[in-house]
Formats: structure tokens, sequence, C-alpha cells
């Protein structure tokens, strides 16, 4: 029984391709973050080794291993850690090792599962290195490759692999989820679901880490106080941010998120709104915010912060667009 939430069309797929005994060789799983990408791949090895009689069973001796990471034959490959830091990219090396493995028979299961988490951290070389790996896929190996930026992979690699899209889920059916299957009472799996914008993996994380909220709490502060602040004072902010792009790129543009969330649920509460507002716990900041700016100049940022998004997936100078990004910010009344 498959356990994977909100994404049946994906689940649909594979349970067709299993039946048939005709799975892909490889598999491009493509969503947002924490939308639930790693635990479906999970989910399709535990079924290619499942020895149960419905797969995944989740209970069977392979089930248990692949869950608890500990089985021989399904390797995930992702940026190295070294000294407590994290290495940007997936590099040349490590993709050649998996082609060492590859070229094994599978030791304890029937199939080799090789699942590349974040593929779009594989590097030129390490992604022409792939290539060839799966030009020629071995018998018996399913490469599993996640990624929230698809568009970072070579197009050959696309055209080796299929794709399979998943989607953030309804509001309403993730609160629902984390009152039924997790227990959270009621408030708190709306505001967690309104916060996740629909990704089920955000909301049980946050749940479990309350740090995540303590930071995006310290994230608005910032973002609340800012207009208000000097020139001076908003470079400074700036630049503090692209510093940490470079090793921190998700984090970064996560905050950046978090501002599009604030100043869109300004606009929100001005417009009275509030059923549709992401922040819904602050309620009565936003709409004393909302006074508080002209419309059409919270508008305007809303833009300007979607063109620095773009900038900065483009890998231009992310303190140049960052400290533009400072320039377009709303004036309080």
């Amino acid at each position: 029984m498959w356990q994977t939430v909100g994404q049946e069309r994906a689940v649909a797929a594979l349970q067709r391709a299993l039946a048939a005994g005709r799975p892909a060789h490889a598999y491009l799983l493509a969503g947002p973050p924490q939308v639930g990408k790693a635990t479906l791949a999970r989910e399709l090895a535990q079924a290619l080794n499942c020895e149960g009689a419905e797969r995944p069973c989740h209970e069977c001796v392979p089930c248990r291993r692949i869950a608890a990471g500990i089985h021989a034959d399904v390797q995930t490959v992702t940026v190295e850690t070294s000294d407590g830091a994290v290495h940007k990219d997936i590099s040349i090396d490590q993709i050649r090792e998996v082609g060492r493995a590859v070229s094994l028979r599978a030791f304890e299961g029937r199939c080799r599962v090789i699942i590349i988490d974040p593929a779009d951290a594989m590097n030129e070389a390490a992604q022409n290195a792939f290539l060839k790996t799966l030009e020629e896929p071995p018998p018996d190996v399913v490469f599993l490759l996640i990624t929230a930026r698809p568009q970072l992979l070579r197009a050959t690699i696309h055209s080796r692999c299929q794709r399979l899209d998943l989607r953030p889920m309804p509001v309403a059916a993730v609160a629902e989820v984390l009152a039924g299957r997790w227990g959270l009472p009621e408030r708190r799996a709306q505001l967690l679901a309104r916060l996740s914008r629909g990704r089920l993996g955000w909301a049980i994380a946050a749940e479990a880490d309350a740090e995540m909220l303590r930071t995006r709490r310290e994230a608005l502060v910032d973002i609340r106080s800012l207009p208000q602040r000097s020139l001076a004072e908003r470079f400074a902010y700036a630049g503090d941010l692209a510093s940490r792009f470079g090793r921190q790129r998700e984090a970064v543009l996560g905050t950046l998120d978090l501002w599009g969330q604030w100043w869109r649920d300004v606009l929100l509460a001005a417009a009275d709104c509030q059923e549709a507002v992401t922040n819904v716990d602050l309620g009565d900041i936003l709409r004393a915010e909302a006074a508080r700016y002209d419309r059409r100049q919270v508008a305007a940022f809303l833009r300007a912060l979607a063109a620095a998004r773009r900038r900065l997936e483009e890998n231009v100078n992310p303190r140049l667009a960052l400290e533009v990004l400072m320039l377009e910010l709303p004036s309080p009344r």
C-alpha cells in the first residue's frame, strides 16, 4: 500500500508500470521542495524490492531496510559533506562510483536503485558522465532523479527519463491529512497547511522542528522593518543574503519566497480577503500593515521580487540583484 499522499497521478503511473512488469530504467521526479519527491522515490525503491503480496507492503525485511536507509542495493547520491561544510555540487567522481556500483549484480534485492537528490546539483562533468550510464542502462537497475529545478538538467538526460511531476496539494487537503493522520489540533493543522502552500512534507517537517517556524518569525521581523531602514542598512541586509547564496542557495530563495508571501498577504488584507491569507496567525498585524502602504507600490515590489528571483536562478551577480531589489521596497505612509 502506497503511503505517498496527494500525488495520486504519479503513484498510479508507477503502479501500472509495476503491474505490467515494465518499470522505466530512469524516472525524473520533479516538483517544488518538500512536496513528496523523496518519499515517492523511497516507496518506489521499496516496491521494486518488496517481498509482500501488495507492493510496497512496508512490512517485509527489504521494505524495512530501505525505510531505514540500510539496504545494500538502494543508494542515495547527494552533495557530500566534509568538516561540516556542504559541497555545492555532485562531482564526477561520485557519478563514476555510481557507474562502478551498477555494473555489479544486486546484492540483497531484486533491483538496484540509485537515487540522485538533488539531480540538478550534478555539475556539467557529472551530467556528462551520468549520461553515458543512461545511454546503456544495466539490467535490473532503476535511476531516480529528484529535482526542484529540472531546467538545469541537460535535455539529453530528460529524454532518457520518464518524468513524473509532483504538485502541491490543496491547502484544505494538507490540513485534513495533518489532523487525521498526524493528529494535530485543527487550528495548528490549518496554520501549517497555509504556511506550507500545499507541500505536505514541509508541514510535517515544521511540526517536528520548531526551529523552522522560529526562523520564519525572525525573517518576518526583517521583512517588516526593512522599508523603514536607511539605504545603507538595506544594502547591508542584501549583502548578507548574497554572501549566503553560494552555500545556502535554497535557504536564500526560501527567504525570498517568504517575502513574496508576506507582501501578497498585505495586498490580500488590504482587499479584505482574509480567507486567502497565508500567514493566518498574523492577521491583526497584516491589517495594520495594509493601512500603511500604497497597494500599487506593494504590487510593484512583488513584480520586482519575482524578477530578482529569476535573476538569481539565472546565476547573475546575487549582490547586485538583491541591492536592486532593496531600491524597490514600498515606502510606509
